[in-house]
């Protein structure tokens, strides 16, 4: 709670110090339908709002148009919501931004950002989606990444250190897959102009408050154990040992359990070990994660973070999320599938078999 404080206290500070430009924007619904409504700018849904110096913008939508008058402090990422539309489930993923110089801004009759005058929309329009995207139409977001698309971003970065679309996107990218060494290095190819700005240094104190880092030892944490009683988490002496967050009412969760017990039925006695940690809320802990690991039968060692707390703070967000540990105790990768499990296992087991059998051999002298 107190390192929170404190980088609230030191975004406001740096806000107060930072240049604020007040801006009115003119906008306009692209449609052949008469539109009248509320347009809402709100910050991106899986986003804390702590990136956020203006969290949210509205308007009144008349015959098409809209007006907005605000104070831009730095470049901000919002997506878009209409109160119509606030009761049909309607979500929207598709971004855009804000800032000194947006004075105009046109979306399509879907709702997507189709002209903008501002600084950072014509890098995000023109440069930076062509960039990362090339020819790809839609999911032009960074839910919608893989491991080329990062590495693009990366290079995007290193060719463009001030660029603020590129923070975002990284921004949404630690908050949706957590830390990586390609991250970090992405963090370090920002100008020093920006490693001044409140946006960066607000995510590089995420960078360092995260704790499940890629080639680093899996933390020691205290969580609670199959009867509620507090215990640390110890990672047991194994070739492998996979740790796999997941909840009881996870139905993809559930699905992929019978194919890690199989694989632990199968390694076990070789060197992998499994440990379960479930995120289960408080009213669901007795009526569903201790039955279902009955149920289930679940055979190794099974720890409650209750209510996600520890899986919150690390960006695990999606389930089920497994971290796969060496013999050091070190992550040596994320999201690992049974079938990628198992083959890892044969090609690891072989070599082993190799060298064992090697060094066991008898030596022969040869005499000259």
């Amino acid at each position: 709670m107190s390192k929170k404080i404190i980088i609230l206290f030191a975004l406001c500070f740096s806000l107060l110090n930072y240049s604020q430009t007040a801006v009115k924007l003119h906008g306009t619904i692209l449609t052949k339908d008469n539109i009248n409504d509320t347009i809402c700018f709100v910050p991106e849904a899986f986003l804390d709002k702590k990136y956020y110096s203006n969290e949210t913008f509205k308007a009144k939508i008349i015959n098409n148009e809209f007006n907005l008058n605000f104070r831009s402090y730095y470049p901000q990422m919002y997506v878009l919501n209409l109160n119509s539309e606030k009761n049909n489930g309607k979500f929207r993923i598709d971004c855009f931004f804000i800032d000194s110089s947006t004075t105009k801004i046109s979306f399509d009759s879907n709702y997507k950002l189709s002209v903008s005058n501002g600084k950072t929309n014509t890098e995000f329009l023109k440069k930076f989606l062509p960039y990362i995207f090339k020819n790809r139409k839609e999911n032009l977001h960074f839910y919608k990444f893989d491991e080329s698309l990062d590495v693009r971003l990366c290079n995007y970065i290193e060719e463009n250190p001030d660029s603020y679309v590129a923070l975002w996107f990284l921004i949404g990218r630690f908050n949706k897959e957590g830390h990586t060494e390609l991250y970090e290095k992405c963090m370090k190819s920002f100008s020093q102009k920006m490693k001044a700005q409140p946006l960066w240094k607000i995510l590089n104190e995420e960078f360092a408050e995260i704790s499940i880092k890629e080639n680093y030892k899996f933390p020691e944490i205290l969580l609670k154990n199959i009867d509620l009683e507090p215990e640390a988490l110890q990672v047991p002496e194994s070739e492998y040992t996979l740790i796999d967050f997941w909840f009881s009412r996870c139905r993809p969760c559930l699905e992929e359990l019978p194919k890690w017990i199989d694989l632990y039925e199968k390694y076990n006695s070789r060197g992998l070990n499994i440990i379960s940690i479930s995120t289960d809320k408080t009213e669901n802990v007795k009526n569903y994660w201790q039955k279902r690991v009955v149920e289930k039968k679940i055979p190794w060692k099974n720890y409650l973070d209750e209510n996600a707390t520890f899986a919150t703070k690390e960006k695990i967000v999606s389930f089920p999320t497994n971290y796969l540990l060496n013999n050091k105790g070190e992550v040596i990768k994320k999201n690992v599938t049974p079938e990628e499990l198992e083959k890892l296992l044969i090609e690891a087991y072989k070599i082993k078999s190799y060298f064992d059998n090697y060094i066991t051999q008898p030596s022969v002298l040869i005499k000259n």
